[in-house]
């Protein structure tokens, strides 16, 4: 439970408050303040009201955020915005003002600062994880300089492109902890058709909240209608489209094609990227699941989702780097083989701390990070070595852009440790070309 410090001067507010708080939070009360320095250990966060010194609270807020990394929420008066305004430039995580309605949302602006707070936490953490990982490759790389002897032509592109990378990620990180780059937002549908599908909603319930949805009403029931489903059946509602794909394949192509919104950048240079990448997520989920229901896991749907979101951190990557060469915070990589090795690098961290954000679950974020690495999880799960391989098999089909390599021994030794053989493999790989030539799927 949070620990939480209410600084009000007035007692009856530090009353209404508690009773408020009391159940979601551990409560530390302060009712005035004598200028001496604070300890607050111990504090997860502080709410603070106006009336708490003569000074509307600033000089105490001003001590707290010189000496202390905790999230301070302000009660503003409704009749001094500037009060609001100065408190954010001194330190203020947030504000409430002070109205007849603020005690039925203090609880839920709480919560939301505290776990905000703590995402930024975690994000400035990774960026400190990447920061040492930069160094470290940086001091590989002069070490393999200073025994490796080579041209001076040859020397300086090195060097360059050694600079680049570093500069590049450097740029990002510190955007990224200055809460300067726009995060991708997770297709709410996604969350919402979940929901319906746990609580065993009808039809009728499940078909309302897809007609929301005009586009992904469309492609469902083209799907539907594709000469892998549809046959002599041809669908013209959302109702018959469900009817004939059935429920957990219609949930399927619904975070296929509400995923596919996620692939979209402001620069138009990595929109070809972005379509190839997002091509290769369907594959390898579809490849991860065919994979699921061949080694008997007991769901297999799941491991569909995770193959979707395995490569989530090149997406956000692109992202990034889009718009920072908009802004002309960096410049442009060298080549497509830079921006692939960038890629390749870096991607895991950064899809582990999008997923984290998004609140997914701990084992789709372990996917997204150790796919490319699974020696170095604590723990290496069946659902890991599944998309693991679906990666793997889905590049060996043509589905797949980034450094494609022939890895025959490694997809034959993750296949043996979840009880799969050659003849598996190729099942996989028939199944997998059928599905994406015949789902009328547009990868445009």
């Amino acid at each position: 439970m949070n620990r939480v410090l209410i600084c009000n001067s007035q007692r009856n507010e530090l009353e209404a408050i508690q009773e408020v708080l009391r159940n979601s939070c551990m409560l530390h009360l302060m009712s005035s303040w004598d200028n001496n320095p604070l300890s607050l250990e111990k504090i997860d966060a502080i709410v603070l009201d106006v009336n708490f010194t003569q000074a509307q609270g600033l000089d105490f807020l001003m001590e707290i955020c010189s000496h202390h990394y905790i999230p301070v929420l302000l009660i503003s008066p409704p009749d001094d915005p500037q009060c609001a305004i100065e408190a954010r430039r001194i330190g203020a995580f947030n504000y409430c003002v002070k109205t007849e309605k603020l005690y039925s949302v203090l609880e839920m602006a709480v919560r939301e600062m505290i776990f905000s707070y703590n995402d930024q936490q975690e994000l400035k953490h990774t960026i400190m994880a990447l920061k040492a990982r930069v160094a470290i490759l940086e001091g590989q790389l002069k070490e393999k300089e200073a025994s490796t002897p080579t041209s001076p032509v040859t020397a300086k592109a090195q060097s360059n492109s050694q600079q680049q990378r570093a500069s590049m990620l450097q740029e990002i990180a510190k955007r990224l902890n200055n809460g300067e780059i726009n995060l991708p937002c997770f297709p709410s549908i996604s969350y919402e058709l979940e929901e319906l599908v746990r609580k065993n909603a009808g039809m009728d319930e499940i078909a309302t909240l897809l007609k929301k949805d005009m586009v992904i009403s469309a492609k469902l029931i083209s799907v539907a209608n594709s000469p892998r489903y549809g046959g002599l059946r041809q669908s013209s509602t959302i109702e018959q489209a469900i009817n004939i794909l059935g429920l957990n394949t219609s949930k399927e192509f619904v975070d296929i094609i509400a995923n596919r919104a996620l692939y979209m950048a402001r620069n138009p240079k990595y929109q070809e990227t972005l379509k190839n990448l997002w091509k290769h997520g369907v594959a390898c989920a579809h490849a991860s699941y065919l994979i699921a229901g061949l080694a008997k896991f007991s769901k297999p749907r799941e491991v569909f989702f995770m193959g979707l979101m395995h490569d989530i951190g090149k997406l956000f990557l692109i992202q990034v780097i889009s718009e920072l060469q908009i802004r002309n915070a960096i410049e442009p990589p060298a080549s497509k083989k830079a921006l692939d090795d960038f890629l390749e690098k870096h991607h895991g961290l950064f899809g582990r701390k999008l997923l984290e954000i998004w609140k997914l679950p701990a084992e789709i974020v372990v996917v997204a990070q150790f796919h490319e690495a699974i020696e170095q999880a604590d723990t290496v799960t069946r659902e890991l070595l599944a998309v693991a391989l679906g990666n793997l098999l889905a590049k060996r089909a043509g589905y797949g852009i980034f450094n494609v390599n022939k890895d025959d021994a490694a997809v034959e030794r993750i296949a043996k440790s979840i009880g799969l053989d050659a003849t598996h493999i190729q099942k996989v790989l028939k199944e997998l070309i059928a599905f994406m030539e015949e789902t009328g799927l547009s990868f445009d």
